[in-house]
């Protein structure tokens, strides 16, 4: 059985025709070939954008690959250099290519961008087909002049493996089953299909299968939010990823919407309360917990970190008080912030009151401990919504940490480490990963962020910008910009890729702190200087 990215295809919303071939190679391949679904990708031809995509990319360690194009309907018609397929539902409909030249610009697509990307020749055998899974072609057709052994149509479905096998021998000619392809080559390749996928996700071609993603997402928490709809206090204990902020905000506004009722969100990050704020700020009142102490302490100012002893004793007598309190990101609380916090509800035992957190992502030597006078066990989130597969389950096996989160099925690149041993190789790196991704890839540049363990060094290295790039810290204003956060400063946020800077001292927690703001990418640069 071969092994398929995705796992799962039908939550990419594929067609009849599509879903069919995906368990037919799936089911008849042996388990060392790799299958690759919707892999989209991006060039320019004789000065224009193209956007294009290979239906499925088969792999073998043995030969290379083949992308495969896959047409459904009933018949497919060609009338000089003009395509249709006949659909039995939608009638007619024209196609843009031919089926076969749009699998060979998807192979030559992947074959030279191995090659401009690695500097050395790809040895394996590369080709193309097309897939007809719903009608025959007939062996006496030899469409758009390919070789017959470039078609599979219905008749072959359940032969299927020896006719990939067939389409490598075509493609390899003289040099199949003689060709030297390292595993290295191959390795090298896999990863390039996953980044491929990774940066193409990033860039928003995953969006119809995150609408339905979401979907789901929504309708599982508002099923939390109903289940704890008659509990009035409770903890809610979750690993990077698993939606606690989401939860929290729709429990937030869930209060809101009562009569006369009035709701607090509040949490440590400055950013993470603007976030929430975009979103839910128009019905509660949502802070961070310096604005909110400011706010509803005499002389806040006056009040030392970390234990802040009798901050909970010094609450003006004139604030409103709140009907619903949520609290994100819990793990960034003391003793003493929990029990201020507390303070702020209506009624101590009626009021209602959420804390979201993850004993994992902690930055602080003391914490909550029973502040926030919530009694029971947490309920328990563990389902990771956030980082690709690759992403989380190498960020649970390089820390250790978070090992008990089921990873998201979205499947990505394996993360990239890099040590850096000079300046000037950091800013040749940077510059480098800028233009490939911004300028080359069409990233927008507010998809990716820098994250780091030293902010300051970081902004004064690079107060002048990186060739047309200005770094700044805070969220960009413009398209020449890209946002620079610390680890604390980011946590509780996301980032579509994440270049993440920083010394080999770093903690294990502050580490997977910011592995897991990364959604589609991760580059890890080290900086042993």
């Amino acid at each position: 059985m071969a092994i398929m990215y995705p796992k799962n295809i039908n939550e990419y919303m594929p067609t009849d025709s599509e879903r069919i071939v995906y368990y037919v190679l799936k089911n008849q391949l042996p388990d060392n070939y790799e299958v690759f679904y919707s892999v989209k990708w991006t060039t320019y031809e004789e000065g224009s954008l193209v956007k294009s995509e290979a239906d499925f990319i088969v792999t073998c360690p043995e030969y290379g690959f083949i992308c495969l194009e896959v047409k459904g309907g009933t018949e497919i018609h060609r009338d000089g250099d003009s395509w249709s397929v006949e659909d039995t539902f939608h009638g007619e409909r024209e196609l843009t290519i031919s089926p076969y030249d749009q699998a060979e610009k998807s192979m030559y697509y992947f074959y030279n961008t191995f090659s401009n990307k690695y500097n050395f020749k790809y040895n394996g055998i590369y080709g193309a087909g097309t897939v007809f899974p719903f009608y025959a072609i007939g062996e006496e057709h030899n469409l758009d002049n390919r070789h017959r052994k470039c078609t599979i149509d219905c008749n072959d479905m359940n032969d299927i493996y020896s006719k990939i096998k067939a389409m490598f021998k075509l493609w390899g000619g003289k040099t199949y089953g003689r060709n030297f392809y390292p595993i290295s080559q191959h390795n090298a390749l896999i990863e390039l299909i996953r980044e491929r996928i990774a940066i193409s996700a990033a860039a928003g071609s995953l969006v119809k299968y995150k609408e339905q993603q979401l979907e789901t997402i929504n309708r599982v928490q508002d099923n939390y939010v109903y289940f704890l709809s008659n509990v009035r206090q409770f903890y809610i204990r979750g690993g990077a990823g698993t939606g606690k902020t989401w939860i929290a905000m729709k429990m937030a506004l869930q209060e809101a919407q009562k009569s006369n009722s009035k709701v607090l969100f509040v949490c440590a990050s400055e950013n993470l309360s603007k976030m929430v704020a975009s979103v839910i700020g128009a019905e509660v009142d949502v802070m961070d917990i310096n604005t909110l102490f400011n706010n509803v302490i005499t002389d806040y100012s006056a009040y030392q970190a970390p234990l802040y002893d009798g901050l909970s004793n010094a609450i003006k007598c004139d604030i409103i008080k709140y009907d619903s309190i949520f609290v994100d990101e819990a793990q960034d609380f003391c003793f003493e912030w929990a029990k201020t916090v507390r303070k702020l509800l209506v009624d101590h035992d009626s009021s209602r009151m959420g804390v979201f957190y993850d004993d994992v992502q902690v930055l602080r030597a003391d914490s909550f401990g029973d502040g926030f006078e919530i009694a029971g066990l947490p309920f328990l989130l563990h389902e990771n919504i956030r980082n690709t597969a690759n992403i989380y389950n190498w960020t649970a096996a390089k820390t250790n940490l978070g090992t008990d989160v089921i990873a998201n099925p979205v499947e990505g690149p394996t993360p990239q480490t890099e040590f850096i041993n000079e300046l000037g190789q950091l800013t040749v790196t940077l510059e480098t990963l800028f233009k490939r991704y911004l300028c080359d890839e069409y990233l927008p540049n507010d998809s990716m962020t820098i994250l780091t363990d030293d902010v300051d060094y970081i902004l004064s290295q690079y107060c002048d910008g990186i060739a047309k790039w200005r770094i700044v810290n805070s969220k960009t204003s413009s398209a020449n910009e890209i946002s620079v956060f610390s680890v604390e400063e980011y946590k509780g946020l996301e980032t579509n890729m994440a270049i993440y800077i920083h010394t080999p001292k770093t903690s294990d927690n502050v580490n997977y702190i910011a592995y897991t703001r990364a959604k589609y990418y991760l580059i890890e640069l080290v900086r042993n200087y």
